[in-house]
């Protein structure tokens, strides 16, 4: 089975619309492939959909259905992440990378260009939700 370290871009545009792109990977899909997760990922989601400026903006992050979340966390794989190293030009995206080495995961999903720029480290494929998801489903030219 794929196993994928997914960002927290991905995560929050996905709870900010669940029929968009990112929402179709974590909800249609998220049987297609293992997410795999370290607890500084987990709290950085958390604390990402409870910042005022984007509750204030994406309203619907305030009726998040908790439960829903909680059970996406749950699902995912845990791994502990020991050591950090210094790989992104954004060292806050260095715990993505060393989550999917540490999980070997084959894939980290990001819509963030500081991940994107690495497009593979340690054999792991850095990419996008539109390429991730086409590995599951036809791709649309015209998805959003």
């Amino acid at each position: 089975m794929i196993r994928a370290v997914i960002d927290t871009t991905v995560f929050v545009r996905a709870l900010i619309n669940p029929h968009s792109r990112c929402g179709r990977l974590l909800f249609e899909h998220a049987g297609s492939y293992t997410i795999v997760m370290s607890r500084p990922i987990a709290q950085e989601i958390l604390e990402v959909i409870q910042r005022p400026e984007l509750t204030t903006k994406y309203r619907g992050l305030r009726r998040i259905d908790m439960r829903r979340m909680i059970d996406l966390i749950a699902m995912a794989e845990a791994v502990d992440v020991e050591t950090v190293w210094p790989v992104s030009r954004d060292p806050n995206d260095d715990v993505f990378v060393a989550t999917a080495i540490a999980g070997k995961a084959g894939y980290i999903v990001s819509e963030d260009r500081d991940l994107l720029s690495l497009r593979e480290i340690s054999g792991i494929r850095v990419v996008d939700a539109r390429r991730f998801i086409a590995l599951f489903e036809p791709e649309d030219p015209t998805d959003e």
